[in-house]
C-alpha cells in the first residue's frame, strides 16, 4: 500500500453528506474500524464528515443499505462547515468535495483558509465547471469519476444506537441506498493529460485508490482524468435532463417518444466532443448510453431528485460546458439549448 505519513494522526475530510458523501464516509470508517478490531492498525485515516446543517452532539450513525439488502451501521465524526473556524478534529490530510457542483465556489470560501497548497483536494463532482474553477485556486488538485450508485432514503432521525458509554437520543441517524456496485476512476487534474508520476497529485491519487479498495470500491489510478469526466458527462448529459424534464425513471427512455430524443442528445453531445477532440469510448457513444440506461433502468437520476425535491439542479455543470464547447466550434445544439432553459427555470 502507498502511505505516505501516518494516518492515525490525520483525518479526511469529506465535505457534502449526500448520498456519494455518506457511502464514502461509511465504508471508509467500515473498514478502517474492521482492520483495527483484526489488526490492532489500520493504514485508513480517520474520517470527518461535514455538512452544512447541524446536528445532534459531534457524531452520526451513518445507516448504509448494501446492493445485497444488508444494513450496515457506522459511527462517524460529524461537523459543519460553519464551524470550521472552532478547530475541527484533527488537520486534514486530504479533502474529498463530495458538494453538488454549484456548491463548491461557497465551500471552498470557508476551507480555503484551513489548508495548505499541498494538501491534496478531490472534486468528486458530475460535469465539468467544478474543476476548472478549482485548479486556477489549489494546485494539488485531484478528480475522481465513479459509477457506484447510491441514494438517500427519507430520514428517520434521532434514534437508539446506545453503546456502552452513550445515551438513547445521543445520535443522529443518517441513510444511504447503496444501490449498485460501479467503478471509479481517480487521477490528477492534468492540463496535458500525460500525468507525472512523480507529482504531489498523482502520488495522493495512488494512496486515495488504496484507500478506495481498502474500503471495498473497485478503483484504478489513471493519468487521463479528463478524458474520464468528459465520457461521465457524455452519459449524464444524454440522460439526466430528459429524465428530469420529463420526470421519468431512466428505463422509460427505451420507449417512445423518448428514444428518439435520446438518440439526438447523443449525436449533438457526440459532434461536440469530436470537436473538442475527445476520444469516442470503443463501442460508441449510442451503444454506451443504451447500455447505461439498460443497467440503471429503475433509477432516479440525481438530477430528477433534485428536481422532484425542489432542489437546484447540476444542469449548468453538465450542459454547460457542452454549450460553451458548441459555440467555440460554431455547432447548434438545438434539444440540449432547449433542456437547459427549461431545467434552468424554477421546476413546479
Amino acid at each position: 500500500m502507498h502511505t505516505m505519513t501516518d494516518p492515525e494522526d490525520n483525518w479526511l475530510w469529506i465535505i457534502g453528506p449526500g448520498a456519494i458523501g455518506r457511502l464514502l464516509a461509511a465504508s471508509l470508517m467500515e473498514a478502517r474500524q474492521r482492520e483495527l478490531c483484526e489488526h490492532e492498525t489500520s493504514a485508513l485515516p480517520r474520517v470527518l464528515l461535514l455538512g452544512r446543517q447541524a446536528m445532534a452532539g459531534q457524531a452520526v450513525v451513518l445507516d448504509i443499505t448494501t446492493p445485497e439488502s444488508l444494513t450496515i451501521s457506522v459511527k462517524i465524526n460529524y461537523s459543519t462547515t460553519d464551524t470550521l473556524q472552532d478547530s475541527p478534529p484533527g488537520k486534514p490530510f486530504a479533502i474529498w468535495l463530495t458538494t453538488k457542483a454549484h456548491g463548491v465556489p461557497a465551500v471552498w470560501q470557508q476551507l480555503a483558509p484551513h489548508i495548505t497548497p499541498e494538501t491534496p483536494v478531490t472534486c468528486w463532482q458530475n460535469g465539468l465547471s467544478a474543476q476548472p474553477w478549482l485548479t486556477k485556486r489549489h494546485a494539488n488538485l485531484l478528480c475522481a469519476s465513479t459509477t457506484e450508485g447510491a441514494w438517500l432514503p427519507p430520514e428517520t432521525g434521532a434514534n437508539a444506537t446506545p453503546g456502552a458509554d452513550s445515551t438513547a437520543d445521543e445520535f443522529q441517524h443518517l441513510g444511504v441506498q447503496h444501490a449498485g456496485r460501479g467503478h471509479t476512476w481517480l487521477g490528477a487534474w492534468q492540463s496535458d493529460g500525460d500525468g507525472d508520476p512523480d507529482s504531489q497529485s498523482h502520488q495522493a491519487a495512488l494512496v486515495q485508490c488504496d484507500w478506495l479498495k481498502a474500503a471495498g470500491f473497485a478503483c484504478e489510478q489513471t493519468p487521463d482524468i479528463q478524458t474520464r469526466l468528459w465520457h461521465k458527462l457524455a452519459i449524464n448529459a444524454a440522460i439526466n435532463p430528459l429524465v428530469a424534464r420529463y420526470r421519468i425513471r431512466n428505463g422509460q427512455l427505451r420507449d417512445r417518444p423518448f428514444a428518439p430524443m435520446v438518440r439526438q442528445a447523443v449525436e449533438e453531445i457526440s459532434t461536440v466532443l469530436d470537436s473538442e477532440g475527445i476520444p469516442a469510448p470503443r463501442e460508441g457513444w449510442q451503444a454506451l448510453v443504451e447500455q447505461v440506461i439498460r443497467a440503471t433502468a429503475n433509477n432516479r437520476a440525481s438530477m430528477l431528485q433534485d428536481v422532484l425535491a425542489g432542489r437546484p439542479t447540476e444542469v449548468e455543470a453538465i450542459l454547460g460546458p457542452l454549450r460553451l464547447a458548441a459555440v467555440r466550434h460554431g455547432l447548434a445544439l438545438p434539444l440540449l439549448d432547449d433542456l437547459y432553459c427549461q431545467l434552468s427555470t424554477p421546476q413546479r
